[in-house]
Protein backbone atom coordinates (compact mmCIF):
# COMPACT_ATOMS: atom_id res chain seq x y z
CA UNK A 1 0.00 0.00 0.00
CA UNK A 2 1.58 3.30 -1.13
CA UNK A 3 1.89 6.39 1.32
CA UNK A 4 -0.62 8.70 0.56
CA UNK A 5 0.80 12.51 1.39
CA UNK A 6 -1.64 12.59 4.31
CA UNK A 7 0.20 9.62 5.52
CA UNK A 8 4.06 10.54 5.17
CA UNK A 9 4.99 12.99 7.98
CA UNK A 10 8.71 13.78 7.44
CA UNK A 11 11.32 12.08 9.91
CA UNK A 12 12.01 15.57 10.99
CA UNK A 13 8.91 16.39 11.84
CA UNK A 14 7.99 13.43 14.10
CA UNK A 15 11.12 14.45 15.87
CA UNK A 16 10.12 17.57 16.15
CA UNK A 17 6.60 16.07 17.39
CA UNK A 18 8.09 13.87 19.99
CA UNK A 19 10.08 16.60 21.75
CA UNK A 20 6.87 19.35 21.60
CA UNK A 21 4.41 17.02 22.95
CA UNK A 22 6.18 17.56 26.28
CA UNK A 23 5.57 21.46 25.59
CA UNK A 24 9.44 21.89 25.41
CA UNK A 25 11.10 23.07 22.05
CA UNK A 26 13.80 21.14 20.25
CA UNK A 27 17.84 22.13 20.42
CA UNK A 28 17.64 22.97 16.98
CA UNK A 29 13.91 25.66 17.50
CA UNK A 30 15.56 27.00 20.37
CA UNK A 31 18.80 28.03 19.20
CA UNK A 32 16.87 29.43 15.72
CA UNK A 33 14.69 31.53 18.36
CA UNK A 34 17.59 32.79 19.85
CA UNK A 35 19.83 33.60 16.83
CA UNK A 36 17.28 35.29 14.98
CA UNK A 37 18.30 38.38 15.31
CA UNK A 38 21.60 37.86 14.81
CA UNK A 39 21.89 38.09 11.38
CA UNK A 40 20.25 41.52 11.89
CA UNK A 41 23.28 42.75 14.10
CA UNK A 42 25.55 41.20 12.15
CA UNK A 43 24.58 43.39 9.44
CA UNK A 44 24.26 46.53 11.24
CA UNK A 45 28.07 45.75 12.44
CA UNK A 46 29.47 46.18 9.15
CA UNK A 47 28.81 49.67 8.64
CA UNK A 48 30.19 50.80 11.81
CA UNK A 49 33.28 48.71 11.54
CA UNK A 50 33.36 50.01 8.35
CA UNK A 51 33.32 53.70 9.75
CA UNK A 52 34.91 53.10 13.41
CA UNK A 53 37.52 50.67 12.38
CA UNK A 54 40.15 53.04 11.06
CA UNK A 55 39.98 55.36 13.57
CA UNK A 56 39.82 52.38 16.53
CA UNK A 57 42.85 50.64 15.10
CA UNK A 58 44.48 53.76 15.04
CA UNK A 59 44.77 53.84 18.94
CA UNK A 60 46.47 50.85 19.06
CA UNK A 61 45.06 47.61 21.21
CA UNK A 62 43.23 49.81 23.54
CA UNK A 63 40.70 50.20 20.05
CA UNK A 64 40.39 46.59 19.94
CA UNK A 65 39.89 45.91 23.40
CA UNK A 66 36.66 48.51 22.95
CA UNK A 67 35.48 47.14 19.06
CA UNK A 68 35.83 43.61 21.50
CA UNK A 69 33.56 44.92 24.35
CA UNK A 70 30.71 46.41 22.18
CA UNK A 71 30.44 43.26 19.77
CA UNK A 72 29.97 41.05 22.96
CA UNK A 73 27.82 43.53 24.10
CA UNK A 74 25.60 43.97 21.12
CA UNK A 75 25.71 40.67 20.53
CA UNK A 76 25.14 39.02 24.07
CA UNK A 77 22.78 41.06 25.47
CA UNK A 78 20.10 40.41 23.23
CA UNK A 79 20.91 36.64 22.75
CA UNK A 80 21.22 36.29 26.27
CA UNK A 81 17.35 38.21 26.79
CA UNK A 82 15.96 36.22 24.29
CA UNK A 83 17.44 32.87 25.60
CA UNK A 84 15.77 33.60 28.74
CA UNK A 85 12.40 34.60 27.33
CA UNK A 86 12.18 31.51 24.95
CA UNK A 87 13.23 29.10 27.81
CA UNK A 88 9.74 29.99 29.73
CA UNK A 89 7.49 30.60 27.03
CA UNK A 90 4.96 28.06 26.73
CA UNK A 91 4.18 26.13 23.53
CA UNK A 92 1.06 25.73 22.24
CA UNK A 93 -1.42 23.25 21.30
CA UNK A 94 -4.57 23.30 18.99
CA UNK A 95 -6.72 21.41 16.88
CA UNK A 96 -6.44 23.22 13.70
CA UNK A 97 -7.82 23.06 9.94
CA UNK A 98 -6.42 23.74 6.36
CA UNK A 99 -8.83 25.34 4.59
CA UNK A 100 -10.90 24.49 1.61
CA UNK A 101 -7.66 25.60 -0.50
CA UNK A 102 -4.77 25.25 0.92
CA UNK A 103 -1.47 27.10 0.02
CA UNK A 104 0.82 25.38 -2.72
CA UNK A 105 3.46 24.20 -2.13
CA UNK A 106 5.80 26.53 -4.29
CA UNK A 107 4.28 29.49 -2.05
CA UNK A 108 5.72 28.09 0.75
CA UNK A 109 7.35 31.44 2.15
CA UNK A 110 4.04 33.16 2.24
CA UNK A 111 2.75 32.55 5.72
CA UNK A 112 0.44 29.43 6.60
CA UNK A 113 -3.02 30.06 7.41
CA UNK A 114 -4.88 26.97 9.51
CA UNK A 115 -8.20 27.77 10.91
CA UNK A 116 -9.86 26.83 14.28
CA UNK A 117 -13.09 25.17 14.52
CA UNK A 118 -15.26 28.30 14.63
CA UNK A 119 -13.68 29.17 11.41
CA UNK A 120 -10.99 31.45 13.34
CA UNK A 121 -7.92 32.65 11.00
CA UNK A 122 -4.60 31.45 13.05
CA UNK A 123 -1.54 32.84 10.71
CA UNK A 124 1.28 31.66 11.02
CA UNK A 125 4.48 33.95 9.65
CA UNK A 126 7.74 31.97 11.07
CA UNK A 127 7.65 28.39 10.90
CA UNK A 128 10.79 26.52 12.89
CA UNK A 129 9.22 23.31 11.09
CA UNK A 130 9.94 21.56 7.62
CA UNK A 131 7.08 22.36 4.94
CA UNK A 132 4.38 20.02 4.67
CA UNK A 133 1.19 20.05 1.92
CA UNK A 134 -1.72 20.17 3.65
CA UNK A 135 -5.05 18.30 2.80
CA UNK A 136 -7.96 20.41 1.84
CA UNK A 137 -10.22 20.76 5.00
CA UNK A 138 -8.58 18.29 7.13
CA UNK A 139 -7.86 18.76 11.18
CA UNK A 140 -3.84 19.34 12.25
CA UNK A 141 -2.80 18.25 15.37
CA UNK A 142 -0.56 21.77 16.00
CA UNK A 143 2.39 22.92 18.17
CA UNK A 144 3.62 26.80 18.26
CA UNK A 145 4.62 29.41 20.08
CA UNK A 146 2.49 32.76 20.49
CA UNK A 147 4.16 35.86 20.01
CA UNK A 148 2.66 39.05 21.18
CA UNK A 149 2.94 39.93 16.90
CA UNK A 150 3.00 36.71 15.43
CA UNK A 151 2.22 32.68 15.85
CA UNK A 152 5.34 30.79 15.34
CA UNK A 153 4.76 27.04 14.04
CA UNK A 154 6.59 24.33 15.74
CA UNK A 155 5.20 21.18 14.18
CA UNK A 156 2.05 19.68 12.79
CA UNK A 157 0.45 16.36 11.96
CA UNK A 158 -2.41 15.30 10.19
CA UNK A 159 -5.04 14.29 13.17
CA UNK A 160 -6.23 11.32 11.45
CA UNK A 161 -2.42 9.74 10.90
CA UNK A 162 -1.94 6.21 12.42
CA UNK A 163 0.36 7.57 14.72
CA UNK A 164 -1.12 10.36 15.93
CA UNK A 165 -1.47 8.57 20.00
CA UNK A 166 2.31 9.23 19.53
CA UNK A 167 1.91 12.62 19.45
CA UNK A 168 -0.88 14.07 21.64
CA UNK A 169 0.13 16.44 24.75
CA UNK A 170 1.79 14.61 27.36
CA UNK A 171 1.35 15.34 30.92
CA UNK A 172 4.23 17.05 31.30
CA UNK A 173 2.42 19.15 28.82
CA UNK A 174 -0.06 20.23 30.73
CA UNK A 175 2.27 20.83 33.72
CA UNK A 176 4.86 23.09 31.87
CA UNK A 177 2.08 25.02 30.36
CA UNK A 178 0.36 26.18 33.46
CA UNK A 179 3.41 26.42 35.15
CA UNK A 180 4.86 28.94 32.60
CA UNK A 181 1.57 30.73 31.64
CA UNK A 182 1.77 32.17 35.34
CA UNK A 183 4.71 34.25 34.29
Amino acid sequence: MAKTKRNYIPPEMQARLRVNRDGKMTTDQWKDMVTEPLVILMLLMVPIVIFFGPRLIALSARGLIYVFFVVILVIGVPMLLRARRYARSPVRFDRLFSGSVPQPSWMSWRPTILYTSTGEPVKFKRRLAPYMALEPNSPYLVYYLNEPKENVLLSMAPAEHEKIEQWQPTKSFELRQAQRSKH
